[in-house]
């Protein structure tokens, strides 16, 4: 035992013979399933005596000791400093230099990594060390290799030289990467290399004199992995994207997008993060586009959202294309290539503890070509908007008001032979006297509308100023039951909630109010319970209805989850509904569709929805959406959809103007994501027009995961414009595990088209 002597509290030398051989212990394999067994890496020393963090343990057959100098071990070597722990043939330790040298088959382990080599030198006064003809395990993430020379800063850097790199299992070597220089700094995180090949099966496939990288999640400037395809429309597009860190709140990607029918179009993404706020500014530019007579094309988008003050909202986007057909031509899926206006808005919102109240600026671009230019929606130049919403108590007075300001303009000269301008105020007070208790509730409510305008060069009538006041009244009531029960071997509270709600609303003529924002919504369930079928404040309707609706819902009786639910519900109308739409005819029939929706996974792996309209009026199907999923896990998952619409009351539109919610539709949807062995899956969507006998959108694919490696590739085929022509491309991903991967937005479509998709890689 040597003594105290310099930094060191205690040097321990022990002499041992007839060790046994050491046990196995594995890298973590929870990231790696499909290996066919974990990274062996030899088990650590075992020193059962408590050492501190300076002292030093040696162990070996036989020992030269020198007091102060050099000493000499042979045979079973080990020596432990910290973490850091040696196994080798032969060491000399110079004691006063605080170094030892290595021959033969030596082990190193540390935190991160573990290294065979045949000659290393280690320097314990500060930590570094130098092996020679090294082979190295990272035990948290499979990779392994060689270098011809390794240095090693323990903590702060590695520098490896001649060096090769994979995770692929030893006996499947699928790819690896060669480096004549590689450099970690574990401090900064990043690490760079020189070159680089990375070679598939011994061949060379990619080559770059320099490329650097993150050594964890943190994010750092450089080269983003670069993606290619091929589509009809645009031919090969390859994009390089750059990453550039610029602060710690801020950073922007630059990505050359080269498209070979077109050129080469320059995109670029700006992000801001700071504590009450965050932004992205977004920008796209194609010059001298081939495709369309040397045309020059651009995308600029901004978006900004901020809090202020203890409740305080901002909103700021605006939006703007070169062209109607950009997306068209540019645009990677259904909701891009039909879009149909861009937004332009500003807006600020602050609410109290019993109002809120907001301004906005809002405009668009109209971007639909099938919509006339005097079609486009009118500017709020502003809006501006008041409400209160006092808390209720039953059995006392609620009082509530909604308002609104706006100033509508649509002038443009260019186009329009008139300027299109008014000013709207629309005041809503109300009163309501809730009472409830935990068996039930009913709620009478009366209020009264008032909405006054100033039009500019009013078209249907000499009248630059109508009116409107309507009152409206309302009862609201329902009824809460509750059983135990029991479904699938599933304890459950089932509950039974009846509900009735009456409306009043005296006609009043509004033919000379032109239409600036109103619509009528869709029905469905909610429709059953409103004030006004009408969007906006254009339309108040007129009703003497009553409404009759069941809810059955089925909650865990132990966690308190819903699980699922079944409603049912249908408008009982005592007169003729006379207030529509220009152009529109007045309602007389005296039920409304019967309304039905409902949502269940009760049964275990099934999610099952539907939402159902049948008009008893003429035994007519308006509406069928059915949605049902089977996802066992393990990577499984069948999506089955079905929807069809029919509203005899409009115009009939073709199927393929997605956003026009009044067409008549009838489609089917089928996507999935199948495992047919652990390493080779399907995947799939068909989305169907039934009246046209066309596919809106069909991909397939293939996808595979191996230990080191795996791919992804889908053909895929949709609609990209009003005409019906349709978009084909191929995605292809691979990746290789542990390093990188190509064609990455694969997986991100895949997530976004097969619900329930998850990746494995």
């Amino acid at each position: 035992m040597f003594g105290d002597q310099g930094k060191y509290k205690l040097v321990t030398l022990v002499l041992a013979t007839g060790l046994a051989s050491p046990t196995l212990i594995h890298a973590q394999d929870s990231d790696w399933p499909l290996c066919p067994r974990p990274l062996d890496i030899p088990a650590r020393p075992i020193v059962e005596e408590t050492l501190g963090p300076e002292d030093i343990h040696l162990l070996a057959d036989e020992a030269d000791l020198v007091e102060g100098g050099v000493s000499e071990m042979t045979g079973n070597v080990e020596i432990t400093r910290g973490r850091q722990q040696v196994r080798t043939d032969y060491l000399t330790y110079d004691q006063e230099q605080d170094t030892a040298d290595m021959q033969g088959s030596i082990h190193y382990w540390d935190d991160d990594v573990f290294l065979l080599s045949d000659e290393a030198h280690l320097e314990f006064d500060d930590g570094t060390g130098e092996f020679t003809g090294a082979d190295f395990r990272i035990q948290d993430n499979r990779g392994r290799g060689y270098a011809d020379n390794l240095f090693m800063d323990v903590g702060t850097r590695t520098e490896l030289k001649g060096a090769s790199y994979t995770t692929c299992d030893p006996e499947d070597n699928f790819w690896k990467l060669t480096a004549t220089e590689i450099n970690l700094d574990h401090v900064e995180e990043r690490g760079s290399a020189r070159n680089v090949t990375v070679r598939i099966k011994d061949i060379p496939v990619f080559y770059t004199p320099y490329i650097s990288f993150p050594l964890s999640k943190k994010r750092k400037s450089g080269f983003l992995t670069p993606s290619i395809g091929s589509t009809n429309q645009n031919g090969i597009d390859a994009r390089t994207p750059y990453y550039w860190n610029i602060a710690p709140n801020m950073d922007a990607t630059l990505t050359p997008r080269l498209l070979s029918n077109s050129g080469l179009m320059l995109m670029g993404e700006y992000r801001y993060l700071f504590s009450r706020g965050y932004g992205q500014l977004d920008l796209e530019y194609l010059p001298s586009d081939a495709e369309r007579d040397d045309e020059d094309r651009h995308l600029f988008g901004y978006v900004h959202e901020q809090t202020f003050g203890r409740t305080g909202e901002l909103f700021l986007t605006y939006n703007d294309v070169s062209d109607k057909e950009f997306f068209e031509d540019f645009g990677t899926n259904i909701a891009l290539t039909s879009i149909r206006f861009l937004e332009r808005r500003a807006e600020a919102s602050y609410r109290g503890n019993w109002w809120n109240a907001s301004v906005l600026v809002q405009s668009y671009q109209n971007v639909d070509r099938s919509i006339p230019l005097t079609s486009r929606p009118f500017k709020r130049l502003p809006r501006l908007t008041f409400n209160t919403a006092l808390p209720k108590r039953s059995g006392e007075f609620h009082y509530n008001l909604r308002s609104e300001f706006v100033y509508f303009d649509r002038t443009d000269n260019d186009v329009l032979t008139r300027d299109e301008a008014a000013a709207r105020l629309d005041l809503y007070p109300s009163i309501s006297y809730p009472i409830s208790s935990i068996a039930g509730y009913v709620e009478p409510k009366v209020g009264v509308r008032y909405t006054q305008y100033s039009i500019k060069d009013p078209l249907s009538s000499d009248n630059s100023s109508p009116s409107r006041v309507q009152p409206i009244l309302s009862l609201d009531s329902g009824l809460f039951f509750e059983r135990d029960t029991s479904l699938f071997s599933r304890d459950l509270v089932q509950t039974l909630e009846p509900r009735i709600f009456y409306l009043y609303v005296p006609e009043e003529s509004q033919d000379d109010i032109p239409i600036f924002d109103s619509g009528v919504f869709d029905f469905s369930i909610d429709s059953l319970f409103r004030e006004n079928r009408f969007s906006g404040a254009d339309r108040q309707s007129d009703a003497n209805q009553v409404t009759f609706a069941l809810t059955t819902r089925f909650i865990n009786d132990q966690t308190g989850a819903e699980l699922g639910y079944l409603t049912l519900g249908q408008i009982f109308h005592l007169k003729d509904r006379d207030i529509t739409l220009p152009g529109r005819r007045g309602e007389d029939e005296d039920l409304s569709p019967l309304v039905a929706e409902m949502q269940t996974v009760v049964i275990p792996d099934w999610r099952i929805g539907a939402e159902f309209q049948f008009d008893t009026n003429n035994n007519n199907t308006d509406k069928l959406i059915a949605q049902l999923q089977y996802n066992p896990g393990d990577g499984r998952v069948v999506n089955l959809g079905y929807r069809a619409r029919d509203d005899r009351r409009r115009t009939r539109i073709s199927v393929f103007d997605t956003l026009n919610s009044a067409v008549d539709i009838e489609q089917t949807d089928i996507s999935f994501r199948w495992p047919l062995n652990p390493k080779w899956s399907i995947v799939g969507r068909w989305n169907y027009a039934l009246p046209e006998n066309k596919s809106i959108e069909i991909f397939g694919g293939v996808e595979y995961e191996d230990c080191c490696w795996g791919s992804r590739l889908v053909a895929r085929r949709f609609l990209s414009d009003i005409e019906g022509d349709f978009e084909t491309g191929i995605f292809l991903q691979v990746e290789l595990k542990g390093l990188a991967g190509v064609g990455k937005k694969a997986a991100e479509f895949l997530e976004k088209n097969i619900p329930g998709y998850e990746r494995d890689f």
